[in-house]
């Protein structure tokens, strides 16, 4: 098996690991992760010239690399909303522990402008 045939391998076996839905997303990362590394170092293997089965395996490998692309980027999505909804319960509790805190600056402050 050739380096282009390992990566496209390697790139399904991704895919379909990013396509399932785990509950736990912390296994599921390291082995997203694991898959990365091995996918880059096959990667850099690949040198040409290339044969006509090579090109037809590496248009293939470009349309599973969109795909992959797409699948992390969902991902990447769904962390994110994590972390922008975990600030905001963070922001929320301490308003409801000390609702005031946001006028402690402001509150019995007086200017007088006559002289």
């Amino acid at each position: 098996m050739n380096a282009v045939e390992k990566c496209v391998e390697i790139t399904e076996e991704l895919i379909t690991v990013l396509k399932a839905n785990s509950n736990d997303r912390d296994k599921t990362i390291i082995e997203i992760e694991h898959l990365l590394e091995q996918r880059s170092e096959w990667l850099s293997k690949i040198k040409s010239p290339f044969s006509e089965k090579d090109q037809l395996i590496g248009k293939r490998l470009t349309i599973l690399d969109k795909e992959m692309t797409n699948q992390l980027k969902k991902i990447q999505v769904g962390i994110q909303k994590d972390i922008n909804g975990l600030e905001q319960r963070k922001i929320s509790a301490e308003r409801y522990t000390n609702p005031y805190a946001a006028t402690e600056q402001l509150d019995g402050m007086f200017y007088d402008q006559r002289k």
